[in-house]
Parts: structure tokens; sequence; C-alpha cells
């Protein structure tokens, strides 16, 4: 087991342990013993019916004080409706300050618990046990917390980095939709990575979350403009999650995302034309489900100004338009278009 700390910011930092079993291990419940004395334990009725149920057993033949609060899969969850729930639950259930949280689960699981737990009480104690290769190299990685809203994903939430970050790999699922953000992580920012996909997956895992890690660093809050560079895919791609109302997962949608954007991309005259086929063979290698719904609406999210939305755009495999130091820009509408009609014609 490997364990990294990581500084996102001047007032916490978060401590990344990687391998592969140690769930069910006295490191789980030294290190909980150390951050708490009462527990609450975050999962969808999937996750605790694989895991969340067996691992709340363990924890509590090893002394550890751990209650489930658990709510239905899917994106749909990660909702103003669903965080309120559970902190009324919380409260009615009399956990005060000195509760820590664990988010036990995917993307969505470790935004919404993220975002819980940096407002109750104005803020508790975190632990991350991401259970999607996608969670392991993004959504737990950074401190960004939030929930969604009719009108955008991810518009309402906190920066909030968790105490710890624990990535088991023996409970990880969908790996395919977690690659999307590993070419990605490639694709803004290492060309190197993008050589060895097919590679062991822990080192993938590894070199992502220094990638984003450091870029992190670099613009904690997004106040600077390097840190939009990890929504590279993520316009187009949200824009497809909703129209789909969801139906399309989060990681397809950023791989047809990052096709779209590199497409755009060429179209603006920024990325060459073999650069673009390189990263159409890259994203098709790994047999994305890439059919995207028609009419799709770009709502207002942190790379907007005045509602209109702007997009990361490449110069290159690994590199980013800087666009001034904003690293994202208006464009044209003919360009944008075209770049829809090229999405709209994807299977």
């Amino acid at each position: 087991m490997k364990h990294v700390s990581l500084d996102f910011s001047a007032e916490k930092k978060t401590e990344i342990s990687i391998g592969k079993g140690f769930l069910f291990s006295g490191f789980a419940a030294g290190q909980l013993k150390r951050l708490g004395k009462r527990f609450a334990l975050f999962c969808d009725s999937n996750v605790r019916a694989a895991i969340g149920e067996k691992w709340a057993d363990y924890l509590k033949k090893e002394g550890i004080d751990v209650s489930i609060f658990s709510f239905p899969p899917g994106e749909k969850e990660k909702s103003r409706e669903r965080k309120a729930e559970l902190e009324d639950c919380l409260i009615e259930r009399k956990w005060g300050r000195e509760g820590c949280f664990l988010a036990l689960g995917g993307g969505v699981t470790s935004d919404l618990v993220g975002f819980l737990a940096a407002t109750y009480h104005r803020g508790v104690p975190l632990v991350l046990i991401p259970t999607t290769l996608l969670a392991m190299v993004d959504a737990c990685i950074g401190g960004k917390t939030g929930v969604n809203t009719p009108y955008g994903k991810n518009l309402i939430g906190a920066f909030y980095p968790a105490n710890q970050v624990w990535i088991d790999t023996e409970w990880m699922a969908n790996k395919l939709e977690g690659m999307a953000e590993v070419i990605k992580y490639g694709l803004i920012h290492s060309k190197e990575l993008l050589e060895i996909l097919d590679g062991d997956l822990i080192p993938l895992i590894e070199r992502s979350i220094a990638i984003k890690a450091e870029i992190v660093r670099a613009d904690p809050e997004e106040k600077l403009g390097l840190r939009r560079i990890l929504n590279f895919g993520h316009t187009i791609g949200h824009a497809i999650e909703q129209a789909s109302d969801y139906a399309i997962s989060h990681g397809n949608a950023v791989a047809i995302g990052l096709l779209a954007e590199s497409y755009l991309s060429k179209e603006m005259g920024l990325l060459g034309k073999e650069s673009f086929a390189e990263v159409e063979r890259i994203i098709r290698q790994f047999s994305f489900p890439l059919k995207a719904p028609r009419e799709l609406v770009f709502s207002v999210d942190k790379k907007g100004v005045c509602g209109t939305a702007r997009f990361v755009l490449l110069k290159s495999l690994g590199e980013c338009v800087p666009f001034d130091g904003d690293y994202c820009t208006q464009v044209p509408d003919a360009a944008l278009k075209n770049t829809l009609e090229y999405v709209y014609g994807l299977h």
C-alpha cells in the first residue's frame, strides 16, 4: 500500500492511501479511531448491498461506532433535496460535530457527501472511499463537492478536501467510465500518459492523481484559470448528460465530450488533423458508447460568463490553449454547429 500526502490548501491536507485489499484490515479501523468517535457511513443502495453492510459489520467488530445512511443510486440523487433529507436524518438522530463522515461509492456519493460534510455543523471530518475508477482519479481528488440543479450540474457546492482518501482497487467497479477521465489527463497535461493507457491500473491511478494534484495546487479554488482545464470535455459532456436525463452516464458523456471538444479545437484551427485523428483512435479503442442525444443545450457552467458557454480547447496532445490565462474561450456559432453535427453523427 502506498501513502501520499497532498496539501491542496494551507489549512488542510489530504492523506491518500492506494492499494488492494486493505479496507478489511487493521489499517481502516486504526485510522478511524484517530479521526472521531462516531461514524456515519454514506452509500447508495447498490453499494450498500455489495460491500457497505459487510464493511460496517467488520468495523463494528473492530470497536467502531458506525451507522449506515443510504439512498437510491444515480446522478439524480446528487441534489439539494437529497442533501436536505440526509441533513434532517442526521439532526433527528442527534449527530453532532463529534461525528466523522465516510463516503463509500462513486462520484455521486463523494460529491454529495463531501458537500454535506462541508456544511454540516460548518464542517466535519471526511473520509472518501471510492469504488469506481472515475471517483478514484477525479471526484475524490481536489476538494470539489456539490449538487446538481435543473439549470446545470455542480452549480452549488463547496471546496472541501477530504481528510483522507482510501483507494482500494479490490472493490473497484466501472473501469471503462473512469478511463475517460484518465484519457482527459493525458490530453490536457501529459502525452506520456496516453502511451501507457493499457498498462497496470495502480500506476495509471497514481499518475492521474499526481496530474490533478499539480493542477489543483496551482489553482485550488479555480480563481486563476488553470484549474479550468480539468473541465476539458465536460461542457459538451454535461450537456449530453442533461439532454439524456442522465440515462447516459458521466463517464460515457465525458468520452463523447473529449471527442467533441477535440473536434472543436480542430475546427478552430488550434489542433492539427493528425492529432485529432489520434484522439479519435484513443477514444475508440476503449469501446465507449458514443451515441449522443440531439439538440444539446449548454447551461451556464463554471467557465461561463454572463450566461455564455465557454470551452477548454487543445493546441496539441498534452497541452491546452491558455487564452491569456483564462484557459477557455467562447467559440463562433459556425464552429459549434459543425461540432454538434459531428457529435450527432457518432456511433
